[in-house]
């Protein structure tokens, strides 16, 4: 059984290239190939399509992805914890998170993390909240940090209540209000994040039972911003990604007042690395010493 040949099968898939996994592993691509093959002759099948435009795994591939990714994370966490033993932290943490946290928190949470263990790799991925749980849970990540939901194979850590805010234009009738009335978005030209960016703003026009007439959509906060700028609509954002960039537009809290909950999520059915684990408490820490929020204690 060779771990080599497993890391290249799944570094192949994600890339959809042997190429790319060859320069990402820093193999040859002869070599790629001559894992590749050796692979589907030790499990006795072909696990490979190839494309026009790269490869793809066929049914047999994409039946053995799951259980091969099972088997490098646990290798993985094996590894992690001799090291640990030994007095030396080394491993690899990859995780998914909102874009609002990567820029806000985790700069700062890396940089003290860094400090004492210099040794471990870390990969940031950005997306929505679909995105964020689907690569956690098809294990191409191993923790993310976003808006939970219950019931969806996590054990879940809330952290910090993030408020959202209604952004509108400089020359909007409410700019200069103390507050924005939620019933005001109705009818109202929307620029809405695009789908999986989303969840957290359709529960609030959900909840209030507005009919925003959505202009236009985009999966890039700042982009968002800048358009509301530019008077082409209002929108409705989290304090935290507001408080990251400076801008035009105006922010008003809500009334009602609505906010998301950030927090960590890992798999409730894999045992969490060491490297995670201790990602996972300085996360706690940077959230502990945030002010204007509202932490939520639990132990990690």
């Amino acid at each position: 059984m060779s771990m080599q040949k497993y890391q290249a099968f799944v570094c192949a898939v994600e890339k959809g290239s042997l190429s790319k996994a060859a320069e990402e592993l820093g193999y040859t691509q002869s070599g790629i190939s001559h894992m590749m093959k050796s692979l589907e002759e030790e499990v006795g099948f072909p696990l490979l399509v190839r494309t026009a435009t790269g490869i793809r795994p066929n049914p047999e591939g994409e039946m053995l992805l799951p259980y091969i990714r099972e088997l490098l994370g646990s290798n993985e966490n094996l590894e992690q914890s001799i090291s640990a033993i030994r007095g030396v932290d080394t491993g690899r943490i990859r995780i998914a998170s909102f874009f609002s946290v990567a820029v806000s928190w985790l700069p700062w949470i890396l940089r003290e993390f860094r400090r004492d263990y210099p040794n471990v790799d870390v990969q940031i991925i950005e997306g929505g909240a679909d995105e964020v749980e689907s690569l956690v849970l098809g294990r191409e990540a191993d923790l993310c940090i976003y808006t939970g939901r219950e019931g969806r194979g996590f054990d879940w850590y809330p952290l910090y209540r993030d408020p959202l805010l209604a952004v509108v234009p400089p020359d909007h009738p409410l700019a200069g209000a103390e507050r924005f009335p939620v019933a005001e978005l109705e009818g109202a030209e929307f620029i809405l994040p695009r789908a999986g960016f989303d969840v957290d703003i359709h529960q609030v026009l959900e909840k209030a039972g507005c009919n925003p007439k959505i202009k236009f959509t985009s999966c890039n906060d700042y982009a968002i911003m800048s358009m509301v700028a530019a008077g082409l609509g209002v929108s409705i954002l989290s304090k935290l990604i507001l408080d990251s960039f400076p801008c035009e537009a105006v922010a008003l809290p809500m009334e009602p007042a609505f906010s998301r909950i950030l927090g960590m999520g890992v798999p409730a059915d894999r045992t969490v690395s060491p490297a995670t684990r201790n990602f996972m408490r300085y996360v706690r820490r940077y959230v502990g010493a945030l002010s204007g929020g509202e932490e939520f204690r639990q132990d990690v």
